[in-house]
C-alpha cells in the first residue's frame, strides 16, 4: 500500500494528457484511506451560471482488501464537477469510468446529471469532500477576475 501511495504522489505531480485534451493536471489530494487519489484540471476550473466548474482525474488503487462490492474496479474516472464556493457544497455533473490510469484504455460507466438542488454534497458530509471542495475552491478565487458563484438552491 505504501508503493502504491507514493507512486500517486510521484504521477501525481506530473503534468498529463487524457482523452479530455487536459492542459494543466494539478495534483490536488490523496484520500484518507489511500485507495484513490483525486487531480485537477486547472485550466478547466472556470466561472459558470451558478457554480464553479473543474473536471477532476480520479486515479484508484485497489488492492484485496478494498475491492467495490460491485466486482468491478475502474482505474481511473473523469468527473466534470460543479463547485457552490459560497456554500461550500459540489455535486457531480458527468462522470466517466476507465479501464486504465490517466482516463486511459476502455470508458467504462458513464454518469450525465443535471445541476439539481437536491443533489448537492455538502463540505462536511466527509473529509473528502471538504478536501476537494476547498482545493478547487482556493484556486478557483485566486484564478477567476469574477467573483464566486453564489449558492443556487
Amino acid at each position: 500500500m505504501y508503493i502504491f501511495a507514493g507512486a500517486a504522489i510521484l504521477a501525481g505531480s506530473a503534468v498529463w494528457q487524457t482523452p479530455a485534451d487536459a492542459e494543466q493536471w494539478a495534483y490536488a489530494m490523496q484520500t484518507g484511506h489511500g485507495n484513490h487519489s483525486i487531480q485537477v484540471d486547472v485550466d478547466s476550473i472556470m466561472q459558470r451560471p451558478g457554480y464553479v466548474g473543474a473536471r477532476l482525474l480520479f486515479e484508484y488503487y485497489w488492492n484485496a482488501a478494498n475491492l467495490p462490492a460491485s466486482g468491478t474496479a475502474p482505474r481511473s474516472a473523469l468527473v466534470d464537477g460543479a463547485f457552490d464556493c459560497k456554500g461550500k457544497r459540489f455535486q457531480v455533473l458527468n462522470r466517466t469510468e476507465y479501464a486504465l490510469a490517466e482516463a486511459q484504455g476502455t470508458a467504462g460507466a458513464t454518469s450525465h446529471a443535471e445541476l439539481a438542488p437536491d443533489r448537492w454534497k455538502a463540505a462536511g458530509a466527509d473529509p473528502e469532500t471538504f478536501a476537494i471542495i476547498d482545493w478547487v475552491c482556493g484556486v478557483a478565487e485566486r484564478k477567476l477576475a469574477e467573483p464566486q458563484a453564489g449558492s443556487i438552491p
